[in-house]
């Protein structure tokens, strides 16, 4: 009798075991909830990275963040030199990105212009295409330049074994300012580019960004057409990391070099080449405390021709210098 109240207390237990899981399953406070997409994905074990931060001058890195952070960037882009006259012109832009997943993020900038230049054949040419009714010798604007939306989705992650990652962005944009002489126009377009980056070695990081940009472009004025035209952009970026220390003011500095070749087009589907420049220069990265970074690129046109002049640059469709600062850093909501 004893050894069957033992086995009939041993069946109770289990079923009441038994039971209990059930119950706690028919909990909905104990039910199965998904990762939380704010959670920080680790790097598999082994996999190489390359560094955080816009590292390769003008070429953008294909990192969208960790999920569910937010960036403020803050850029300035002066262009210099137009062949005759003088000509200087600087663009100015404020980004505030977020990243929903560490595969997907969305920025939102806004962009300023300053425009000046006298004696400029180029810009001259521009206005009276677009049926200006006065000649223009010289422009002094200073003005807001529209916005943008961009979206990046990360196709290609690092893995041991696969040192690079690719990640595709996408950015419509709205103008209000005329980018070679400064004067005010309406512009729709939108650019897409295929963004690469790889780690080379234990200190040599490279990166390689491919664009195709299509828009059109109205200038505020009687009687001027809708002009179209489309572009496409071949960049390639590489660098290396001179000095690393950690709790310093200075944490990281980057030195590298890049080269771009920058193509327009009349039409929205590159119909017809009107010039093309090949840009080359180094640039200087600088990470601070916090995940900051400051980022400097000189790139002067070592090469370029132009359908609408002689020569070895092409200077009516471009600038023959190109200085770009840009600074990062996080934000806390």
């Amino acid at each position: 009798m004893a050894c069957h109240r033992r086995a009939a207390m041993t069946v109770v237990l289990l079923l009441s075991g038994g039971a209990s899981e059930a119950l706690a399953e028919g909990d909905p406070s104990r039910k199965f909830r998904p990762p939380d997409r704010c959670t920080k994905v680790e790097p598999p074990p082994g996999a190489p990275q390359v560094p955080v931060g816009y590292i390769f001058g003008f070429a953008d890195p294909t990192d969208p963040g960790d999920p569910c952070t937010w960036e403020l960037t803050v850029e300035t882009t002066l262009r210099t030199g137009k062949g005759d006259g003088r000509y200087t012109a600087l663009n100015a832009s404020i980004e505030i990105a977020h990243t929903f997943t560490h595969n997907f993020a969305i920025a939102v900038s806004a962009y300023g212009a300053y425009t000046r230049w006298s004696e400029v054949t180029a810009a001259r040419a521009v206005l009276a295409d677009a049926g200006h009714p006065h000649a223009v010798d010289r422009v002094h604007r200073n003005a807001f330049d529209g916005a943008s939306v961009e979206f990046f989705f990360r196709l290609v992650e690092r893995q041991p074994g696969r040192p690079f990652a690719l990640t595709l962005s996408v950015e419509p944009r709205w103008s209000s300012i005329d980018n070679i002489t400064g004067f005010h126009a309406d512009g729709y377009g939108s650019e897409m580019k295929v963004l690469a980056d790889a780690v080379l070695s234990a200190r040599w990081y490279g990166a390689i960004n491919v664009g195709y940009a299509l828009g059109t472009q109205r200038f505020i004025m009687p009687g001027a057409p809708w002009g179209r035209a489309s572009a496409t952009l071949l960049a390639a970026g590489l660098a290396t990391q001179v000095y690393s220390a950690e709790k310093q003011f200075i944490e990281s500095v980057f030195i590298g070099t890049e080269v771009r070749h920058r193509a327009l087009f009349q039409g929205l589907v590159l119909n017809e080449l009107l010039g093309h420049s090949l840009f080359a220069g180094p640039s200087l990265s600088v990470g601070f405390p916090g995940e900051r970074m400051l980022s400097i690129a000189w790139a002067p046109q070592v090469l370029g021709r132009s359908r609408i002049g002689p020569g070895r640059f092409d200077l009516g469709n471009y600038e023959r210098r190109e200085l770009r600062m840009k600074f990062a850093t996080p934000l806390d909501f």
